[in-house]
């Protein structure tokens, strides 16, 4: 059998073996380094000396290889094959004492055993191999010698993969957060700050995984919260350096607390109370007014309060607002928690005295795949079995061999709190369905444990819902406070690994956060994107690079990509391993192959990929650029060396599988490479009703939209032409949300001006046909219709003008009409007069809160209004506020602007035919108001009810909230008129 690479590898790893058992506490300079470099050089010493040839071995060496350290390896091999030709081999042991010393000085040879160690993945094996106080020794022990060979940095990941970072040479000293020194290893009173020598990376962060106490660390549950701590203490978004070092960032010590919004359930007289509170003597009304029935309001608290209140959490958030984050944060806290008995991790940092809760996180689009390949016809029944099955596979896939009966106390006795990420990852609806009723079935199994499930919005609906009592919760974006607070942090991160710890890094880090707060306050646009946390980590990573932020979503991935792909590094010279070669690989190309591979991916509906496929998928690509197939495969394993270490787009999730850090950053690459396509259109079309694409369509538009209007016209005109959908004015709404992401100025024509009428003539004419797939119920209505206004004020087509938020005014007739009740009606004279055709929204008046600096609405966080409230009606607003406003539009538009008379407000509901009840007639229909009787429980968007307009074609004018008007009651207050929600 010829010598080939393959067997030299399998020789080497049967070397290694033997090295682990026999020789690895022999101490020489560098032994741990040396020995595993013998146990590759061996073979080929064996090799030549039992068949006497060189020329395959060399063959092998240079197939790894090339120039001066793989001469001078051939070189010393061929000594050692006479030498055994005489009777004197060499022993192994020699042959690493050899190594030890010519390594030290000989940056060639280190070169060329760093490539032998990469092609057999050896350090890896090794430390697998290993239990943990031996894999801990060896990973001390050989960081230490790396870095004194200044190679480090080729091998980082493999330490950070560990988990645990391990202190190379002498410490500098332990000093406080207010020193300042440029090198060595600084141990503040939290943290550890380690700087290797150039190029390496950096950690911020405790030094070692965190001592774990409770049980013992060679036990199952050690092992499992070992392996559970080492794959959740960093954030996922990698790529971040500083002076061409990466930069890790410890996840527990950046966190931010999300808040959420959720229902709850009030009184009338609580409600009335809380109203009351903010009105003037003279304004305020009856107890007896307000009836007697039970509601729900909408309140922010932070996820914590949530959990204190919930033991079964679902979680929705839009793309990028941090639901993975708290997911993986939990099981952080729970597993430090449960490792470390001298310190209560979840009552410190969550406020839940719970203890020795075991914390299981399960990522959802894993559970999908198994359910489909395992079970393919279950229901839902073996719910409890299906998921521990896969738990027991996954981790077993990870090297962590538990018991089979592992986690049964823990869920038995309620001692467990299960994680359950992204709902909306599993990749179609029937699973999706599936999987929902397998957790259900799980919790009937396991009532006694915590719960915490999330979803993106949109993946949450129809089948895909839980029942067992799930409380929903949606996360609110980051405040500025958040904001600052996240950017504090992130650029004393990077300063400190430039400057060391002290007062220079934290004069720094100031001042940059101070210009990117600055930058986010004065661009609307910005500050837009700024407050989700994925997009406030791209803006903090671009800032760095760019002197001007771009204001568009889709220009900020772009710039952020090639941060991370180390487009401006190589503008300033930084160098990182060559992927092919002396041939140029730049940026741009590292991009492309992403894009294709991205596509692939999400054409296949799946957030991870598997190491073959990967390959196989690579090759085509690098095959084109390199024609030695196996040059092509080491060209493979470089640039997902660099894509993964060096950019951190694409990571390893485990044994043999890849995703994207981040989802959001699969669907732009995705965009990218079907933007590039001539049939772009027709593609997209193809996936417009798909809430799996609707990501990637957006990015689309606004990549588009970088490089002139055409194409983005013709995209976007496309969807709001498309017909078929899967529920009423889907097209519509997606084609304004793309007209949002791209800006008026960056498509042809009245575009914008053309899909608001078609989204107004909607609203207004409710569909006398439904899609197929669509079965109109009440929920659904006011739900699409709601989406519609929202969509509209998006746009800038709601029911009022800028700049100003001037009211759409309908003109009322002068004439007499029918004031009153019954018997008490009487003809009543009304002059010509103006009101606006809805009630003012929070989006109109926040303009007047901004210009004349008046006090905001006392539930507006920050002082701003919900975003996803912006086309409801302004709330909890006096009479004097309403005056004021009404003082200030006149102002700035130069009309008379007041309040109308409770007679103007009478007409304008019931016009002048006849004494009608309701605006619309005399019979009441809870489907044409926002009334108790309809039961949604809070205010909705104005203008959806337009079966509820007056003669006139005003609307809400019953139901939604009560409105001001000028006139006095007869105990010196002023009337409320319409009703409420």
């Amino acid at each position: 059998m010829n010598f080939d690479i393959r067997i030299w590898c399998e020789s080497a790893l049967l070397k290694l073996s033997h090295w682990l058992n026999e020789h690895r506490h022999q101490m020489w300079p560098y032994s741990v380094y040396a020995g595993l470099s013998a146990a590759t050089i061996v073979p080929l010493v064996e090799e030549a000396a039992r068949t006497g040839q060189l020329a395959p071995v060399v063959g092998a060496i240079f197939s790894v290889a090339s120039g001066i350290g793989a001469n001078l390896v051939a070189n010393q091999v061929e000594a050692w094959k006479n030498r055994a030709a005489q009777g004197n081999p060499p022993p192994d042991s020699e042959i690493a004492a050899w190594i030890s010393q010519e390594v030290a000085h000989n940056a060639a040879l280190r070169d060329t055993f760093d490539a032998f160690l990469e092609e057999f993945a050896i350090i890896a094996r090794a430390r697998d191999s290993l239990q943990s106080d031996e894999r801990r020794w060896f990973l001390q022990t050989l960081q230490q010698e790396l870095q004194a060979l200044g190679n480090l940095p080729r091998f980082e990941t493999i330490f950070l993969e560990e988990g645990a970072v391990y202190v190379p040479g002498q410490v500098a000293g332990s000093v406080t957060t207010e020193a300042v020194s440029t090198g060595g290893d600084f141990t503040g009173r939290d943290k550890t700050v380690i700087i290797a020598g150039d190029g390496a990376t950096v950690i911020i962060g405790n030094r070692e995984l965190p001592p774990i106490d409770a049980v013992n660390r060679d036990s199952a549950v050690g092992q499992y919260l070992q392996y559970l701590i080492a794959h959740t203490r960093y954030l996922q978004l990698q790529g971040i350096r500083s002076g061409g070092r990466l930069v890790h960032i410890e996840l527990a010590q950046i966190y931010i607390t999300l808040r959420t919004t959720r229902r709850r359930t009030v009184h009338d007289e609580e409600q009335w109370l809380n109203a009351e509170a903010v009105l003037a003597p003279g304004e305020r009304r009856r107890l007896d007014e307000m009836g007697n029935h039970i509601a729900t309001e909408t309140v922010t608290v932070s996820v914590n309060n949530a959990l204190s209140d919930h033991r079964r959490l679902v979680v929705l958030g839009d793309p990028g607002s941090g639901k993975t984050t708290l997911l993986r944060y939990l099981a952080l806290i729970y597993a430090r928690d449960m490792a470390e008995k001298d310190k209560a991790w979840t009552m410190d940092k969550l406020g839940l005295a719970e203890s020795d809760v075991l914390p299981i996180l399960v990522p959802l689009r894993q559970i999908g795949a198994y359910l489909r390949k395992h079970y393919p016809t279950d229901d839902g029944t073996l719910g409890h079995k299906v998921l521990l099955d896969f738990l027991y596979e996954t981790l077993h896939n990870e090297r962590l061999l538990l018991p089979d009966d592992f986690f049964d106390a823990h869920l038995h006795n309620g001692k467990a709190i299960v994680l359950l990420d992204g709902m909306d990852e599993v990749p179609d609806t029937e699973l999706r369905g599936r999987v929902a009723r397998l957790l259900e079935a799980f919790v009937r199994a396991y009532p006694l444990c915590r719960y915490v499930i999330t979803s993106r919005i949109v993946g949450y609906v129809g089948t895909a819902r839980l029942g067992e009592a799930f409380v929903t919760t949606t996360v609110r974006d980051f405040s500025l406070a958040d904001v600052e607070r996240f950017l504090n942090y992130w650029h004393y991160v990077v300063a400190i690994s430039d400057l060391g710890v002290g007062d220079a890094a934290t004069v720094r880090a100031r001042r940059q956060t101070e210009e990117l707060l600055a930058a986010i306050r004065n661009n609307e646009r910005i500050r837009e994107l700024a407050i989700n946390p994925l997009m406030l980590t791209v803006i903090a990573l671009v800032h760095r690079d760019r002197v001007k932020l771009p204001d568009r979503r889709a220009e900020l991935y772009v710039e952020a990509v090639d941060v991370l792909l180390g487009k401006w590094d190589e503008a300033r010279g930084v160098r990182e391993l060559p992927i092919l070669g002396d041939q140029t690989f730049d940026a741009g190309d590292k991009r492309l192959v992403l894009q294709s591979l991205a596509l692939h991916m999400h054409e296949a509906r799946q957030k991870e990929i598997e190491a073959a496929e990967l390959s196989a998928l690579l090759k085509t690509h690098f095959a084109q650029m390199v024609s030695d197939e196996r040059e092509a495969e080491r060209a493979i394993d470089r640039f997902l060396r660099v894509i993964a270490e060096r950019a951190g787009l694409l990571v390893a999730r485990g044994q043999g599988v890849y995703a994207f850090s981040h989802l959001t950053f699969q669907e732009y690459l995705a965009a990218l490479a079907i933007a590039a396509r001539d049939d772009y259109v027709r593609y997209t079309l193809a996936y417009v009703g798909d809430s799996w694409w609707r990501e990637v369509i957006l990015l689309e538009a606004g990549h588009l939209s970088i490089f002139g209007r055409e194409k983005t016209t013709r995209l976007i005109t496309a969807i709001a032409e498309k017909r078929e959908e899967p529920e009423p004015y889907h097209n519509l709404v997606l084609a304004t949300e793309c007209l949002r992401d791209v800006g008026p100025n960056r498509v042809d024509g009245d575009l914008s001006l053309h899909v608001s009428q078609q989204l107004r003539q909607g609203l207004e004419t409710p569909p006398s046909r439904w899609s197929r797939w669509f079965k109109p119920r009440q929920a659904n209505w006011i739900e699409r219709r709601s989406a519609v206004v929202n969509a509209l004020v998006r746009v800038g087509a709601g029911y009022w003008t800028p700049p100003y938020g001037e009211p759409e005014w309908i003109e009322i007739p002068a004439g007499k009409f029918m004031m009153g009740d019954g018997r008490k009606c009487k003809a009543v004279f009304v002059a010509a007069f103006c009101i606006a055709r809805v009630p003012i929204t929070n989006a109109q008046y926040d303009l007047f809160v901004r210009a004349t600096n008046h006090p905001p609405p006392p539930h507006w966080e920050e002082g701003r209004p919900p975003k996803e409230l912006n086309s409801h009606p302004v709330i909890r607003v006096s009479w004097h506020d309403a005056v004021a406003y009404c003082d200030w539009l006149s102002q700035v538009t130069g009309k008379k602007v007041a309040l109308p008379t409770e007679e103007q407000w009478e007409k304008a509901a019931r016009g002048d035919q006849d004494t009608r009840a309701y605006p619309w007639g005399d019979a009441f229909e809870r489907m044409r108001c926002n009334t108790r009787e309809l039961g949604i429980g809070a205010t909705t968007p104005v203008g959806i009810f337009p079966r509820g307009a007056s003669p006139y074609g005003v609307l809400d004018m019953s139901g939604n909230v009560w409105e001001w008007t000028q006139t006095r009651s007869a105990d010196g207050g002023y009337w409320l008129r319409g009703g409420s929600w």
